[in-house]
């Protein structure tokens, strides 16, 4: 054993000639000792840390990992409080999908409410938001004001190889700031990776079921509100799905999603919904009738109420400025559709719904070469958007370049085989052909793809008409009536069939009829005229 001999005998054994050299060596002493205490208070800090984030240290079950986070996450919230998990990142989706869906139900047991992760696409796309593990505060931030939540969580399950390395990290919708970090190193034994294997090969990803907002139960909190009316909403519910937003905005007045849903809702309870894209992230439809009803006036009007709130809350959402435009041209007060696209636009640039837009908007206003211009933009920024190829066609049928409208048609029903509303526009392209009996065609395509919708079998009554088959034709135009009393259109090509059968009293009643419901119908006046005459 070795025998440790004090500082103060050894300077005794010196004697005075080694005083000078003693008090030198101390000096030395006493510096190297200030290095190894700063070394080892660095030591214990991080170690400090390191506790701090992974618990004990051990390596777990992932199963546990997932309930000491949930543990560690649900301290720093008081009951009743709302989360939204929004990203995770592993080696597959499905993987990401169960450890969320197992972190939600964790959470869930420890009194704190999730955010339903099926409305995340939404999220998604209205920030630009990709979803990935690393999301930066202000990011965080704005998503969970979106989902109506007090924090954000995101994570990540990272494969070391020797085992895997589980990291969740909360952030404070309030204030932006990350408010707690777990790290957990999780047992990468041959039953984790058999569970990774057969997630990865699962031909579909993970639905969440259990911890899904449920129509039967009456929603307590802002957030639940705004679930449920996503779900209502994406089944078609609008008028259930308007209530529970409303129901959102009253308990939180400042909710921007909330006030989007609501418009988006509103524009679809008056319209004809064609597609509904991410939970009703994204809404295509087709106003019905030729002409707008009080009713959908109404719609649009506070539709167009909501959005402009919403843009009080996110004054730099081009996606909110986008969506006020679609109102605007369903309204047809084009001008303003174009004052927003245009700011969309200047925030955007890239966004192609936009350029579909304010093309639209450009063709009601009869400039076709801006319309144009503004759909090959759209075309450009995306090559498979049906709906511009649709809209460039339609562009080019008033031009009477039919050639390229129907190539244009053609082109959009490749993208989109089971859009009704192109096989129309393409009939109308050939019907102004002269070709009738391809125009038919394409008509009763788009009779069996939405056997409800009234366009089509008036247009189809106009092609049996050219082709002098009249009977045809009022059968037709009988039925767009039934599906759609105020089409002035359907009444109007009756009207002209009777016409030509000489049945000159319901000529004039169907002429009539048109006039009633849109008095500045210049061919319905020209009909019931030759009916007098």
């Amino acid at each position: 054993m070795q025998r440790v001999i004090p500082a103060n005998i050894e300077a005794a054994r010196q004697g005075e000639d080694g005083k000078g050299d003693n008090e030198e060596r101390e000096m030395k002493v006493s510096k190297g000792q200030r290095v190894l205490n700063r070394f080892l208070w660095c030591l214990l800090l991080t170690l400090i840390l390191s506790c701090a984030s992974t618990g004990s240290g051990e390596v777990l079950s992932l199963q546990d990992a997932i309930e000491q986070s949930a543990e560690n996450t649900a301290k720093q919230l008081p009951k009743g409080s709302r989360v939204a998990i929004v990203a995770f990142e592993s080696a597959n989706d499905n993987l990401s999908d169960y450890i969320m869906e197992e972190l939600t139900g964790a959470l869930f047991d420890r009194g704190i409410e999730v955010a339903d992760r099926q409305n995340l696409p939404y999220v998604y796309k209205e920030l630009d938001f990709q979803m990935s593990g690393n999301v930066s505060e202000e990011t965080a931030k704005s998503v969970g004001k979106f989902l109506a939540a007090d924090m954000v969580i995101t994570g990540q399950l990272t494969d070391l190889k020797n085992m895997f390395r589980f990291r969740t990290n909360a952030i404070s919708v309030e204030t932006a700031v990350r408010a707690s970090v777990t790290r957990f190193d999780v047992q990468a034994d041959s039953t984790t990776r058999r569970m990774v294997t057969a997630l990865a090969n699962q031909q579909s990803t993970v639905r969440v079921a259990k911890y899904g907002v449920s129509e039967d139960k009456t929603p307590q909190t802002v957030g639940t509100f705004l679930d449920r009316g996503i779900l209502f909403a994406s089944r078609g519910e609008y008028e259930k799905a308007i209530a529970d937003f409303s129901e959102a905005i009253r308990l939180n007045p400042n909710l921007s999603a909330a006030y989007v849903f609501r418009a988006r809702a509103l524009i679809a309870s008056v319209s004809r919904v064609t597609k509904i894209e991410n939970n009703f992230s994204g809404l295509t439809a087709i106003r019905i009738g030729g002409q707008i009803t009080p009713e959908q006036v109404r719609s649009y009007d506070q539709a167009i109420t909501d959005l402009t709130q919403a843009l009080r809350f996110d004054t730099n959402s081009a996606e909110i400025y986008s969506q006020r435009g679609f109102v605007y041209n369903f309204k047809g007060d084009y001008d303003r559709a174009i004052s927003d696209y245009n700011q969309t636009i200047r925030l955007d640039p890239n966004i192609a719904t936009a350029y579909n837009g304010r093309g639209y908007a450009y063709y009601e206003k009869r400039d076709y070469d801006r319309a144009i211009s503004d759909y090959n933009q759209a075309i450009r920024i995306d090559p498979n958007y049906a709906t511009a190829y649709n809209n460039r066609g339609v562009v080019y049928t008033d031009k009477g370049d039919y050639d390229r409208a129907i190539a244009d048609f053609s082109q959009a029903i490749r993208i989109d085989t089971n859009n009704f509303a192109v096989y129309i526009s393409r009939g109308v392209a050939n019907l102004k052909k002269g070709d009738y009996d391809r125009a038919i065609s394409d008509y009763n395509q788009a009779i069996r793809l939405d056997p409800n919708y009234a366009a089509a079998y008036d247009y189809r009554g106009v092609a049996y008409l050219y082709k002098g088959d009249y009977d045809r034709a009022i059968a037709d135009c009988t039925q767009a009536i039934r599906l759609d009393p105020n089409y002035a259109t359907a009444y109007n090509n009756r009207g002209s069939a009777y016409n030509e059968k000489r049945d000159y009293d319901r000529a004039i009643a169907d002429c009539t009829q048109a006039i009633r419901l849109d008095p500045n119908y210049a061919t319905a006046y020209n009909n019931r005229g030759y009916a007098y005459n």
